[in-house]
């Protein structure tokens, strides 16, 4: 597995919230609505977007769950609703990057803590988070961000 490690800013985010079971079907709709909202107000095109699951299912019940899809956006610019303005924390991330098909995410979550281990690495008290740029998008591509300390 192809590993980077990346020291990112912390910065400022606009996002929307599915509170609710993770799921395919679930993230894909919001990814959607949230392109298109990140599309009408500018925000697309070069842009990072994060996909950030806030709670862990093993210990949150499904109903309670919170998921963001977020695009950084700087400190000026005006968040339209429904989105919300948040702050993502930054730090120290290994990076993985992949295809972004269902066999791909399956094979990353198979072998992560591995790959961690075997990397000699720690991971921080921080959701793992999944990145794209409207670039990967188009190639069908992803990176997943795991904080490490």
């Amino acid at each position: 597995m192809k590993i980077n490690i990346e020291e990112l800013p912390e910065s400022r985010i606009a996002y929307f919230r599915n509170v609710g079971k993770y799921g395919e079907k679930q993230n894909k709709e919001l990814m959607e609505s949230f392109k298109k909202w990140a599309q009408l107000n500018g925000v697309f095109d070069n842009s990072t977007i994060l996909g950030i699951p806030q709670d862990n299912p093993e210990v949150t019940p499904n109903e309670e769950c919170r998921y963001d899809v977020c695009v950084i956006v700087n400190k000026d610019f005006n968040v339209a609703k429904p989105a919300q303005v948040g702050k993502f924390s930054g730090g120290k991330y290994a990076v993985f990057p992949l295809d972004h098909t269902k066999e791909a995410v399956s094979e990353f979550w198979r072998n992560i803590f591995t790959e961690i281990e075997k990397n000699n690495l720690l991971i921080r008290a921080q959701p793992i988070v999944e990145r794209y740029t409207s670039q990967m998008i188009d190639n069908h591509l992803c990176e997943i961000l795991v904080p490490i300390q």
